[in-house]
């Protein structure tokens, strides 16, 4: 009994320690959850399971900060007007980095802010715990290895490397926070292949904090946040057809299971993103409408309610 309150006074104290320092949203999963076991079928590449990185680890904590309507809305509706001061060439750049840097990298240096805190507590309580940055990783050559080019380092130095290990062009992240956040019960994935909330939809950046603690595990979500095959509106509004349903016989990865139960709650992705095709859409659209302006899949996503401002774009998609 005692061990039982000490592991839920832990658990208490360490998601008020995270919500102090700005989590607005967090949970906690068991290790068992991280196995491929039904409903949890996704399995974690080589190197990107928890123990990977602890390996007495017994807990996963998942955190995460919104972003807001406006920060989501207003770049992109900006971009239909002509932006005073600012040269029409460089205005949808110019409005992504706004984007970007309010709707992902505050988020980002935040959470990781957050999670050293987390971090350094269960350490200080006997615990290890391991930290991640919030994005994907990028990193660069330095001489005498010859540089990589962009091309090669979000893909795979090779086409036969690819073939073999990366055959959609995936980011280069340690670890996946958005797994970890179905794991811990905040969210479902939608078919946007982003995690939905209760609480903000798709519109929240989340990280991870592995501990050998144990932990109060969070319930599952029970109840479907995305609208499934009601919506469709995240697939509607990508121009580049980066999206793809894990249904459709030619879509493959490392991933265990290679159809979609619509009856179950999304633990693991129910949909693919091709992600070079995403990460290249202004080369193919250029400033044209039917440009799609990063982040359009989340924007147009009514859950938890109806975006309040859209571009052109994705009104014509949202109309019937």
């Amino acid at each position: 009994m005692t061990a039982k309150l000490d592991m839920d006074k832990l658990t208490q104290e360490v998601k008020a320690l995270a919500r102090l320092h700005g989590a607005v949203l967090v949970g906690v999963a068991s290790i068992d959850r991280f196995d491929p076991m039904p409903p949890f079928h996704d399995k974690a590449p080589g190197g990107r399971h928890p123990r990977d990185y602890v390996p007495n680890a017994r807990s996963v904590i998942s955190i995460a900060q919104p972003v807001l309507n406006a920060v989501m809305e207003a770049p992109a509706a900006l971009a239909d007007t002509d932006y005073a001061m600012i040269a029409p060439d460089i205005k949808y750049a110019y409005l992504e980095k706004l984007y970007d840097t309010g709707g992902h990298a505050v988020q980002d240096r935040m959470l990781e802010y957050i999670s050293q805190h987390v971090g350094q507590r269960l350490q200080m309580d006997g615990f290890d715990a391991m930290i991640f940055p919030t994005p994907g990783m990028h990193p660069a050559m330095d001489p005498p290895a010859p540089p990589l080019t962009e091309h090669q380092m979000w893909e795979g130095p090779s086409d036969t490397w690819r073939r073999a290990h990366n055959p959609f062009g995936y980011a280069l992240g340690a670890f996946s926070h958005r797994h970890a956040a179905t794991r811990a019960g905040l969210g479902e994935f939608g078919y946007s292949s982003v995690v939905l909330t209760p609480e903000f939809g798709p519109r929240q950046r989340f990280n991870s904090i592995i501990t050998e603690a144990e932990l109060v595990p969070d319930p599952l979500i029970t109840e479907p946040i995305c609208l499934r095959d009601n919506c469709l509106l995240c697939l509607k509004a990508c121009p580049m057809f980066a999206l793809t349903m894990r249904d459709d016989p030619d879509v493959k990865d490392y991933r265990s299971v290679e159809s979609v139960d619509r009856n179950e709650i999304f633990i693991d992705t129910p949909a693919k993103v091709h992600a070079p095709s995403c990460r290249h859409r202004k080369d193919r659209t250029g400033g044209s409408p039917h440009r799609c302006f990063y982040g359009d899949c989340i924007r147009i996503c009514p859950v938890p309610s109806k975006p309040a401002r859209l571009s052109q774009r994705l009104q014509q998609v949202m109309s019937p």
